[in-house]
């Protein structure tokens, strides 16, 4: 049984998230050369280059994550799908699949690679079948799958760019490895345009997980959207983009996310600003309020772009600091703390300062970042005991207010 998506008086095939590493088969249905075709697409974050094969028939070699193969043609019948580490004989995951003639089929490997990752989200293989047929004049062919393990069930809006979430969502409480269309039903199509997708946690809409801004999506494009994991960033997922011929390409969360921190210890509490250059301090951009020594507000997902930041003692609209022509990028993360001393001339004057922050994990390591934000301290080390003594130094002579510009794991 399928659901359907209503954008206007159309109908629409309910589409879902579902990916990892996804290998996406793909049949022609044309005379020549096998029936079936195949083309590989590496979408598991945390997976090397692989090879694939689908009955021994290479799919794709030293695929990367985030890149797609060509199409390559199969027969029709059943026979293993294997995935190995790249130009080895380790075989990280193997499934035998059937495929029938005339048909497009999507061999979905989901999951985590990481041998420490929980039972329910290593690599496994979903098979989702299609018929192949060109999208209808003037519109756009899509499929969406969910593939991030460590994400929870999630709410699906599909909107024109400017429109409010509505009451409720194109596609309600998708699990992950859940795909929709189910398999074997038409691909969702839609009319070409410009549209936006927003995801949330499952029943609770006033979340923005995801936000990708403004999509257009051109008459006759066939896409297969995967919702891929994107540790670090804005917003827990991406959008990898496969078209029908082309390369892969990613949608990221368009906003920014911004961390404010008041560190200055003897400024009194503030209200915090954040507005387009040149513009006034008001109620309606004002976006945090009474900020108290030594407070940050954790990372809050703003639109991107170019602003101008400003504190004021609370209650008050007269900035008594600022910061103009700070940039946001989208996924991309910034602090801005207030810093120095009231009253502090020179290096100890306050201010506010802006700081470019690296969230993206790395594998088995604690990541660790120095800020020295004490106006009033000399320049200091930052050492690692061991056995009642230094065993390592990996921050000389560290001076207010610079930060290390890697992590003490990386200097170690």
């Amino acid at each position: 049984m399928h659901r359907v998506w209503k954008v206007g008086a159309r109908q629409l095939w309910r589409c879902g998230l579902l990916g990892g590493l996804v290998l996406v088969l793909a049949a022609c249905g044309g005379d020549d050369g096998p029936n079936v075709r195949v083309r590989a697409v590496h979408a598991s974050a945390d997976a090397p280059a692989v090879d694939v094969a689908f009955g021994g028939v290479p799919l794709a070699n030293a695929v990367q994550f985030k890149q797609a193969g060509g199409y390559v043609g199969v027969g029709a019948g059943s026979a293993p799908l294997t995935v190995n580490v790249a130009a080895t004989s380790t075989t990280v995951l193997s499934a035998n699949v059937s495929v029938s003639a005339d048909r497009n089929y999507s061999a979905i490997v989901v999951g985590s690679a990481s041998s420490n990752a929980p039972s329910a989200q290593r690599l496994a293989a979903v098979l989702i079948e299609d018929d192949g047929a060109a999208p209808a004049a003037g519109q756009v062919k899509l499929r969406v799958v969910h593939g991030a393990p460590a994400v929870a069930a999630v709410d699906i809006y599909v909107t024109a760019p400017g429109d409010p979430l509505p009451a409720a969502p194109t596609v309600p409480a998708l699990p992950y490895r859940a795909v929709a269309p189910a398999s074997g039903a038409p691909a969702l199509q839609v009319p070409a345009g410009n549209y936006r997708v927003r995801v949330t946690p499952a029943g609770n809409a006033s979340t923005v997980a995801f936000d990708s801004g403004a999509l257009s999506l051109a008459a006759g494009s066939d896409l297969l959207l995967v919702a891929i994991p994107r540790p670090g960033g804005v917003s827990p997922i991406s959008l990898l983009a496969v078209p029908a011929a082309g390369a892969a390409f990613e949608i990221v969360d368009t906003r920014a996310a911004l961390r404010v921190g008041h560190f200055a210890p003897n400024v009194p509490a503030v209200d915090v600003f954040l507005k387009a250059p040149g513009q006034a301090n008001s109620a309606t951009n004002r976006v945090l309020t009474n900020v108290a020594f030594p407070v940050d507000s954790g990372y809050l997902r703003v639109p991107n772009g170019t602003y101008d930041a400003a504190v004021a003692l609370t209650g008050s609209l007269a900035s008594v600091l600022e910061l103009n022509g700070a940039a946001l990028p989208a996924s991309g993360s910034r602090s801005i703390f207030a810093i120095g001393l009231l009253g502090g001339t020179g290096a100890q004057a306050p201010r506010l300062a802006a700081f470019v922050d690296d969230r993206v994990p790395v594998e088995g390591k604690a990541k660790v970042r120095v800020l020295h934000l004490s106006p009033d301290a000399p320049a200091v080390d930052v050492v690692v005991l061991s056995g009642g003594g230094i065993a390592a130094r990996p921050v000389v002579n560290l001076a207010f207010p610079n930060a290390t510009t890697k992590f003490v794991s990386e200097l170690a």
